[in-house]
């Protein structure tokens, strides 16, 4: 099992991160670990994290691009239905 904290303090902008991964950066890296687990057969729980924003949509929008990578997984690897629980 892989325990994923999929923080967005390293937003080039972020205040106390001090990283630069532009939010494309962000997308991709969660991307990778994401496609990686289920390559590798490895289950993977996500959690966001960290992300310092006074603009509370902006950091909003960072954290759901996790969701947004566990989407594109899903769909490209066709994982089955897309709501939990339907045959």
């Amino acid at each position: 099992l892989v325990l994923y904290d999929a923080g967005v303090d390293v937003w080039e902008h972020d205040v106390l991160g001090y990283l630069a991964l532009s939010e494309r950066g962000i997308f991709q890296r969660d991307l990778h670990v994401i496609d990686s687990c289920v390559e590798a057969g490895v289950p993977v729980a996500c959690v966001i994290g960290g992300g310092y924003d006074r603009d509370a949509q902006a950091l909003a929008r960072r954290h759901g691009l996790l969701h947004r990578a566990v989407a594109r997984v899903w769909q490209t690897r066709r994982m089955g239905s897309s709501v939990v629980g339907e045959k």
